[in-house]
């Protein structure tokens, strides 16, 4: 599996494996994209803080371009005229590997789990998602890649039961070594998933589930749902909630409340209900105050650091080197700005454009006055004086 993996990652590595000699290449296979009417996927870096989406992003690249891929690589390692002898081996040794099945096959398995992973990074890095949503997004994620080890996915299943791959003739290839490569590779993902993550199935963690609706049961079976994990998060959060003048010892009691009014009001999977906080808060917030208190504060911790990052990113971006005396109240304001407001393509930009059409609302310099008006006004007043002392 090693083998198969380092090929795999010599083949995708900036979409090319041909690397070291990248500057002459690139003008050439652009060539031949051209050539066969086929859109140029050009390379991509697979290194980095998002290395996840980079090697899905060159693995991709790889796959629908195999063909111009191929085409370029045989092209090169005939070139007598302007390759040499030692360019012409390194491209002959690539396209036997590119040519391998069991190497393409373990490319279209990696594409299909690190297409997994990459949309359950995307879903926990989103500003709104919770503990709870994380801990579903993880077990659906598991489940999908060990359904792998009997199901192929869908990249490795257009390849299994053919011998050409976009019009390529494939070597042929050991169905047993790609079936233990592919078992190998699952098992190890799957074992580095529960124990990196293993804390959310226990604890504190695992009694923040009740702040997702969709970890509730039906009607029937909700008598004693979330007792045992209401008497945990009071336990760990007590501190805070007392002071915030929360009084923990009716929030049990409020907690069956809760749950009963829910339900009564239709509250369970076949029932009308809007299940959201927000419309639990305005019906129940003059019941049950102490416990949506509680549920308030496990809203507000985010499932992962990636609003910690980008609050570093927009700080850096706001307060740089030619604003580097910035205050900290003026700095706060920007980065609530630039961070809790809207997205952009939900701004409405009505008002803002009739405020800039009309007239402004004050004065924007009070205290300014033309040196031209002043000096017009003292002539004026000359002038003036002159007539009145004539007069007289």
């Amino acid at each position: 599996m090693q083998l198969l993996f380092r090929n795999a990652h010599a083949i995708a590595k900036k979409g090319r494996p041909f690397t070291d000699f990248a500057w002459m290449c690139e003008a050439s296979l652009k060539e031949h994209f051209r050539e066969l009417h086929m859109k140029a996927l050009m390379p991509t870096r697979i290194g980095g803080t998002r290395w996840l989406p980079h090697l899905f992003n060159a693995l991709d690249h790889f796959l629908r371009g195999y063909a111009g891929i191929v085409h370029h690589l045989e092209e090169k390692s005939q070139d007598t005229t302007h390759t040499n002898a030692v360019l012409r081996a390194k491209f002959k040794g690539f396209l036997n590997i590119a040519k391998n099945g069991v190497v393409l096959r373990f490319c279209c398995l990696l594409h299909d789990t690190i297409y997994q992973l990459k949309n359950r990074s995307k879903s926990l890095q989103r500003s709104v998602s919770t503990l709870a949503e994380a801990q579903r997004c993880l077990s659906s994620t598991q489940a999908v890649i060990e359904k792998y080890k009997s199901r192929p996915g869908p990249k490795l299943r257009s390849v299994l039961d053919t011998y050409t791959y976009e019009g390529v003739l494939l070597k042929p290839s050991d169905a047993g070594q790609h079936d233990k490569a592919k078992n190998e590779l699952i098992d190890s993902l799957c074992q580095c998933i529960t124990a990196r993550f293993s804390d959310v199935n226990s604890g504190v963690l695992h009694a923040m589930r009740l702040a997702s609706f969709q970890c509730w049961p039906e009607a029937d079976t909700s008598s004693d749902f979330g007792d045992e994990e209401i008497n945990k998060l009071i336990s760990h959060f007590r501190p805070l909630l007392l002071s915030a003048g929360v009084d923990v010892d009716l929030i049990p009691d409020q907690w069956t409340i809760l749950k009963a009014e829910l339900y009564t009001a239709g509250f369970s999977q076949a029932g009308t209900i809007e299940k959201t906080w927000p419309t639990v808060n305005r019906m129940l917030r003059h019941r049950c105050p102490d416990i949506l208190d509680l549920f308030d504060a496990l809203l507000t911790i985010p499932a992962s650091t990636a609003d910690c990052e980008r609050g570093f990113s927009v700080m850096k971006q706001v307060k740089s080197d030619w604003r580097s005396r910035l205050k900290g109240e003026s700095l706060s304001d920007l980065l609530k700005t630039q961070l809790c407001s809207p997205d952009i393509k939900d701004f409405d930009l009505t008002k803002a454009i009739n405020i800039w059409h009309v007239d402004g609302l004050r004065r924007r310099r009070p205290e300014f006055v033309r040196k031209n008006i002043t000096k017009e006004t003292s002539d004026s007043e000359e002038e003036a004086s002159s007539e009145s002392s004539e007069d007289i």
